[in-house]
């Protein structure tokens, strides 16, 4: 039987939803959490497959959260999707402990990545990929086993997105 791919969204209502929708086209189920108390608890008592957060929640510091994340589930990739967009934001997420940080509203790019991210964790059973973002969008896979992974293209219809998947 199949493992059904999950994402841990710990971001807003609309996000969460939005996500949802897109990745059920892809058999990815996502459970929203709205604050860092309850993503820590769904994190410590259900397996997933990607960790997707936003900088700022209601209760706390969402880089805090990716670096208990991180050190839980050290082989699980964390994504920032957030509204923050400074460099020192980027540069803050990354040190956490997530692959990549990306910036609201690009949900295209979002899409597309946890896409690309489960669909190579799935392949490599041994390890996630550690790929790393630079400050313009394009995303390099810093192992060596790997071929690098090329800018993120903008505007992919969900069919497009399907066939990643």
């Amino acid at each position: 039987m199949k493992h059904q791919l999950r994402v841990l969204c710990v971001d807003d209502d609309d996000t969460c939803e939005l996500l949802s929708t897109i990745l059920k086209f892809s058999d990815i189920e996502v459970v929203s959490a709205y604050t860092v108390a309850d993503a820590w608890r769904l994190a410590q008592t259900e397996p997933f497959d990607l960790y997707l957060l936003e900088t700022r929640l209601p209760d706390g510091d969402g880089f805090e959260l990716c670096r208990r994340l991180h050190e839980f589930a050290p082989r699980t990739p964390i994504v920032f999707y957030s509204a923050e967009a400074y460099e020192t934001d980027r540069q803050k997420g990354l040190a956490a402990g997530a692959a990549v940080y990306l910036t609201k509203p690009y949900f295209d790019d979002l899409a597309l990545t946890i896409l690309e991210f489960i669909t190579n964790t799935e392949k490599s059973t041994s390890k996630s990929l550690p790929i790393v973002a630079d400050s313009s969008g394009s995303r390099q896979n810093t192992s060596n086993k790997n071929p690098p992974v090329g800018s993120i293209r903008r505007r992919r219809s969900i069919k497009q997105l399907q066939s990643v998947a």
